[in-house]
């Protein structure tokens, strides 16, 4: 199993990560399969491998052009233009329903709503304010990386956690950034490995490590959620995960490699349209749910979201696209 697995099959890992997530969200009955009823509370752990990979591909954007203008221009053009555009139309209709305040919109386009906790209900979401603030300090912290690459890891993940643990009670509510920081790091590290290391191979002992990592990583999380009350305490629900992300990405990519004939080409969409499946689905559901039984609700939110985030992304490319080489023209 290769370290260089991880870069060659990261869309469709991120395909695998995004319709975990839209599980997680969806309202989709489960019977009463213990499996597919913890396996669906978890698919939160699909932030988590988003996170790393993020973590992953980032590192090879500064690490071949160190330029801090150009990078947070390229991570800039990766999310607002597709970002924005849905978020300004979704508040204006949301505060005009009732559904949100009028300062919505202000908290929504600065994304202080999530950094000044005025709730996750009343905000468009967290998870692209967590990501423009890791990648605001990716400069900063790849001055530090390049003096010492291991020290600076582990001095950020424990940094990570001690922010975490002390601040239980007044900033709990960014637990699903802070707990999540190791895992970008990590990405960020291995990216570094890899290129100094391209054919690097995990070994036999890793490779058990890896599978003994997953396997206590859900094991806890299993019993806290089904054994214990404090599945929701002390940051428990995301804490074990980085146990288990790095270990399930590897184990996917391998899975992944065995065929090598097969593009995986529904996965392969939904990874390249992950940014945008994000932006519409949990918005998209709960519109359908409204007005419609829970049964076709998910299958219209689910199609609806497709069709939309294609659309979407297919229309903002070409915008972009046509904008930036017009620049490049001029200059």
């Amino acid at each position: 199993m290769k370290l260089n697995l991880l870069s060659k099959y990261r869309t469709i890992l991120m395909g695998f990560a995004i319709l975990w997530v839209m599980f997680y969200h969806s309202h989709v009955y489960v019977g009463t399969s213990n499996f597919l009823e913890f396996f669906k509370r978890i698919g939160y752990g699909g932030v988590d491998i988003f996170i790393l990979v993020s973590g992953f591909g980032v590192y090879f954007s500064i690490h071949n052009d160190d330029s801090i203008r150009h990078f947070y221009k390229k991570r800039a053009l990766r999310i607002l233009p597709y970002y924005y555009p849905i978020v300004i139309v979704v508040t204006i209709v949301a505060i005009k329903l009732g559904i949100w305040k009028s300062d919505a919109l202000f908290y929504n386009l600065t994304t202080l709503g999530y950094w000044r906790n005025v709730g996750l209900g009343y905000i468009y979401d967290w998870y692209i304010p967590a990501l423009l603030f890791l990648y605001l300090l990716t400069p900063l912290y790849y001055k530090f990386f390049k003096i010492n690459k291991t020290v600076t890891t582990l001095c950020a993940i424990a940094a990570a956690y001690v922010f975490s643990y002390s601040t239980h009670g007044t900033y709990e509510y960014l637990y699903n950034l802070t707990f999540r920081i190791p895992h970008y790091v990590i990405g960020f590290w291995l990216a570094d490995f890899l290129i100094r290391n391209k054919e690097y191979e995990f070994n036999k002992i890793t490779i058990v490590l890896f599978a003994l990592s997953l396997i206590v990583g859900v094991c806890l999380l299993y019993y806290f959620y089904y054994y214990t009350p404090y599945f929701e305490e002390y940051g428990i629900y995301v804490a074990p995960f980085i146990l288990i992300t790095l270990p399930l990405c590897m184990f996917l990519c391998y899975f992944f490699s065995l065929f090598k004939s097969y593009k995986f080409p529904i996965l392969t969409f939904l990874g390249i349209h992950s940014l945008t499946l994000f932006i519409f689905h949990e918005k998209i559901l709960y519109f359908f749910h409204l007005f419609l039984p829970s049964n076709i609700e998910n299958i219209c939110s689910f199609i609806v979201t497709f069709i939309l985030a294609y659309v979407w992304q297919k229309l903002v490319d070409n915008i972009v696209n046509k904008i930036t080489i017009k620049k490049k023209i001029t200059i």
